[in-house]
């Protein structure tokens, strides 16, 4: 259990690490752009496109960040159809059927960057493949389905984290 717990952490840090570097690397192109317009006359080549590139990977790492603090939405409606004592057993049930849901959508993204791998994919601007991009996709999705599938198997690794009713 310590050693999965630490795992998880792990796997939190570097992914919440990358996420920021990627929402750093946005603000400083696009910041960097607009004065390069404003004093040069020129903005910056390429750097709305490779801010776009790292807001989506930014994006999609907040969405195992987020699975990885449990700050998920989940419907409260479900817990008054049973019993209170019932909830270990649901939550378990919840957490395969979001690993189940990771894995069918991690799927779709791998066959989704493996494609673009296969038909050699560019950018417009870049010219620059954009399979590697796109890869952070299943990435995501399947980060997340691990982490369900922990939290599954051993509760005990399930953060403390606030879910938003709805």
């Amino acid at each position: 259990g310590d050693r999965l717990k630490s795992l998880l952490g792990l796997l939190q840090k570097a992914e919440t690490l990358v996420a920021v570097i990627a929402f750093v690397t946005v603000a400083g192109l696009l910041f960097a752009d607009v004065a390069a317009r404003e004093f040069a006359g020129n903005g910056i080549f390429a750097a709305q496109k490779i801010a776009v590139y790292a807001t989506a990977i930014a994006g999609m790492l907040g969405f195992a960040i987020v699975v990885g603090v449990h700050g998920h939405l989940r419907p409260k409606v479900v817990d008054k159809l049973f019993p209170a004592s019932w909830s270990p057993a649901l939550d378990r049930v919840g957490d395969l059927v979001s690993c189940g849901i990771c894995i069918f959508m991690g799927m779709i993204a791998a066959d989704f960057a493996y494609t673009s791998f296969d038909v050699g994919e560019v950018g417009m601007v870049l010219m620059n493949k954009l399979w590697w991009m796109q890869a952070i996709i299943p990435y995501a999705f399947f980060s997340s389905a691990f982490r369900f599938l922990i939290y599954a198997a051993m509760p005990s690794t399930r953060p403390a984290g606030e879910e938003i009713e709805t």
